[in-house]
């Protein structure tokens, strides 16, 4: 070897270990970053003639494994939306209450039954003729409260779609962007990682609202596609559609062809989750938020409606109170009128308290033990009525379809077995979330153990690395004092 060609190696080699260096130290300083990727200098040697010159940089190569990132983000989806609908069923579980809660729907029915049995023992009693109504009061405001809060829960998650689905557009944007930066910048890869590091973050980011598939396109570039096959980035971006609605109506249901509720559409293909079209979203938050608008609360409140309207159908019974005009409502009204059966969904918000009853609307307490057709004061010890208005609450009946209930219930038992199914709903739902978050958190680990920056490892590194900078300087100093020595002679 002469010496020119090994001054040109060592020169070489000490260029290539000052890179290496430089990415230890990125590495090490990054360990913490999130979305960060392990860089390692691709080193090659360079030839001449058959001989050996030295050595260069051929790229900067990021520690990844594609199979292992597919398979977290999708299990990263599955653990969103699983997550979403445990936290929206734990959310109704705990206004609804339990039986041993003492608040809530069940406790309600409770004071009812106990206050009609109470005056109906003391039927002359002002104070229990006025715990009587407050008692029916508080059950009708009772319902009223969960179904907003129901309801609330569908809007609530159909404004989260809408922003979801502009978060997707928007990071369809920047990944496209992404990608003519990185073409740009041709095979410089050391200058691509970092560019690479935030495409990846992004493409995190969309893979838990939704399922996708990366497609590699030549000069670093990606396509986009749902795990249902629809391009999402091809080139250019194709954006999600989804139109908020602003308000629900009680009831409402998504319909491709009414367009009551919006679904979600790329072009011409339906991707709404929760149906049965061949490209309907399975997973990710938005799945988990469609689950809420369109199965998990609307359960609800069905399961509430169908309750609400057992409790007018027992107290509209003609035969309990003589005085009540026929075909009248009884002790709960749907918003003042009769229980109109073609028109169930949202009674449960409708449901109030009989006017002749209501002190506010110049009803009187005393009309619980006189009838509510009573136009004057009755027998201030009878309690015909009320024990035939306790009989019709405590009076086991086939359950109500939509109930999800089967064989004869009282009320109070028609109450404690929704607050069963509901929170049977709670504890499935916080099952599959449990474990759809541990095989997330277990693949998130793998990928880190493979990806990640081990501290300890680089710190060794730039350890050998200093080694190898100071022999190639060491080379370069004795070539330059053999130069020295022949220019003496």
């Amino acid at each position: 070897m002469t010496l020119t060609s090994a001054l040109s190696a060592a020169n070489s080699g000490l260029a290539t270990t000052a890179r290496r260096a430089d990415i230890a130290a990125g590495n090490i300083a990054n360990a913490a970053t999130p979305g960060y990727v392990r860089r390692t200098l691709n080193v090659g040697e360079i030839v001449l003639s058959g001989r050996g010159q030295g050595v260069r940089a051929n790229g900067v190569e990021r520690a990844q494994d594609l199979a292992l990132t597919r398979e977290r983000r999708q299990a990263g989806a599955s653990a969103a939306r699983a997550d979403i609908i445990a936290q929206g069923s734990a959310e109704l579980f705990r206004e609804l209450g339990t039986p041993g809660d003492g608040y809530g729907l069940f406790a309600t029915y409770q004071g009812v039954e106990t206050a009609l049995r109470e005056l109906s023992v003391t039927p002359e009693s002002t104070a229990l003729q006025n715990a009587g109504v407050n008692a029916l009061g508080a059950l009708a405001l009772e319902f009223n409260e969960l179904f907003s809060i129901g309801q609330n829960q569908r809007i609530t998650a159909d404004n989260a779609i809408a922003r979801t689905v502009r978060d997707v557009n928007a990071g369809l944007h920047r990944i496209a962007g992404l990608n003519g930066q990185i073409s740009g910048l041709g095979n410089r890869s050391g200058e691509t990682a970092a560019l690479e590091d935030e495409r990846q973050r992004v493409l995190d980011d969309i893979a838990e609202i939704l399922p996708i598939r990366i497609i590699a396109k030549e000069h670093g570039q990606i396509d986009i596609m749902t795990e249902q096959g629809v391009f999402l980035l091809a080139g250019s971006v194709q954006e999600i559609n989804f139109t908020p609605a602003g308000v629900i109506a009680p009831g409402a249901v998504y319909d491709s062809n009414t367009g009551a509720l919006s679904g979600l559409s790329v072009a011409e293909q339906n991707l709404t989750p929760n149906t049965s079209g061949h490209f309907a979203v399975t997973g990710g938050t938005l799945a988990g938020l469609f689950s809420l608008r369109d199965q998990v609360a609307p359960d609800f409140l069905t399961g509430l409606d169908t309750l609400a309207a057992d409790l007018l159908t027992r107290f509209s019974d003609n035969s309990l109170d003589p005085t009540k005009t026929i075909g009248e409502p009884g002790l709960f009204t749907d918003a003042g009128g009769s229980l109109d059966v073609n028109n169930i969904p949202g009674i449960a918000g409708r449901i109030r308290i009989n006017a002749a009853l209501d002190k506010s609307q110049g009803g009187l307490a005393s009309n619980l033990r006189d009838g509510l057709g009573a136009s004057g004061g009755g027998v201030v010890g009878n309690a015909d009525i009320l024990n035939n208005l306790l009989g019709a609450f405590t009076k086991s009946s086939n359950a109500p379809n939509g109930s999800g209930l089967l064989g004869e219930h009282t009320s109070v038992e028609l109450a404690a077995g929704f607050s069963s199914i509901i929170g049977e709903n709670r504890v499935n739902a916080d099952a599959v979330a449990t474990t759809a978050l541990a095989r997330a958190g277990v693949l998130a680990d793998a990928e880190l153990s493979l990806s990640g920056v081990d501290t300890d490892a680089e710190m060794q590194s730039l350890l050998f690395i200093e080694e190898s900078y100071a022999a190639n300087a060491r080379v370069i100093q004795t070539i330059s004092e053999m130069l020295d020595i022949l220019m003496q002679i």
